[in-house]
């Protein structure tokens, strides 16, 4: 509307200075000038208020002085009514994100956040521009709602907050959400195709206490390795206290075997030399070590070396 506005601007203009009276002059030449051009201005303008593109992914819904025309464009270049406004629907995948709280049977909210992958309907975006105006408001006003109702009422035959952890509680609440979903957004013009829970935030509470009987826990497990290395040390002091009393006892052993071997060492000479009286003697030549005494006997009798004299 805007662009057939002006080209109707620019023609009336230039239609003006082109159909005044003029003398020839070249200012006024110059003036023409100006009047065939906003005619080339005008020209260019309706060409474009009539012709229009739609871009991949997308449709355009007309409306003709405020009411919904009940055909679409799709994408590509398309020759249309000057006098007709547009709105874009974009056709593409989408996804919204939504958290809730849901309450259990145990009165408490676990928080969850829930991905709802969608698309716009090409065929239906002239109701969705008559009865909600765009896909956003559309998303706002119906899915929403919906959307946290259903989880609301899913929470209800769920025991306690910490059942939603379960895989089999998530794969019924996924399946119940497409279910509900899709056939409550379908006749408005939403396409739902996958529902993906993200993230589950149980209550402030039970985080607590979560987070407390994990400290135990670890306590319990801190205290366990302690005992467990106690234990190790004393399993390795007794081992060793048992290797050295074995060691001590073969030592022991080794002296007894060796007293013993001296005490028998012992008595078989006792019986030798009860049996041979020369053995004294014997023991006396193996302990002499070779030097003759110089003086011998009670009266200092001088002796003679006979080693010396025979050197002499």
């Amino acid at each position: 509307m805007t662009k057939l506005f002006l080209a109707v601007l620019f023609l009336i203009i230039g239609t003006i200075i082109v159909l005044n009276k003029s003398n020839g002059t070249p200012t006024e030449r110059r003036i023409n000038i100006v009047g065939y051009l906003c005619w080339v201005v005008s020209a260019i303008l309706l060409l474009m208020s009539v012709v229009i593109t739609v871009p991949a992914g997308h449709v355009k819904v007309a409306t003709l002085f405020g009411k919904v025309q009940d055909n679409n464009y799709r994408e590509g270049l398309h020759i249309v009514n000057p006098l007709l406004a547009f709105t874009a629907f974009d056709l593409r995948q989408k996804t919204h994100l939504e958290t809730a709280g849901i309450p259990a049977e145990d009165k408490l909210i676990t928080k969850m956040d829930v991905s709802v992958q969608y698309r716009t309907v090409g065929e239906m975006a002239p109701d969705i521009l008559r009865n909600t105006g765009t896909t956003e408001a559309l998303i706002q006003v119906h899915m929403i709602p919906k959307l946290r109702s259903i989880l609301r009422e899913q929470g209800k035959g769920v025991a306690v907050s910490q059942d939603f952890f379960k895989e089999a509680v998530q794969r019924q609440l996924q399946e119940t959400l497409q279910l509900g979903l899709a056939e409550f957004l379908a006749p408005k013009g939403l396409q739902i195709e996958t529902i993906l829970i993200r993230d589950v935030q149980l209550p402030e509470v039970i985080r607590t206490a979560i987070t407390e009987t994990k400290k135990r826990e670890q306590e319990v497990l801190k205290q366990q390795a302690e005992l467990e290395r106690f234990a190790t040390e004393q399993d390795q002091k007794v081992k060793q206290a048992e290797s050295e009393l074995k060691a001590a006892k073969l030592e022991a052993q080794k002296i007894k075997e060796l007293a013993d071997a001296e005490a028998y060492k012992i008595n078989v000479i006792n019986k030798t030399l009860a049996q041979s009286p020369n053995y004294i003697e014997l023991k006396r030549v193996e302990q002499w070590n070779g030097v003759l005494p110089v003086y011998a006997g009670g009266e200092n009798i001088p002796m003679i070396d006979l080693r010396k004299t025979g050197k002499n």
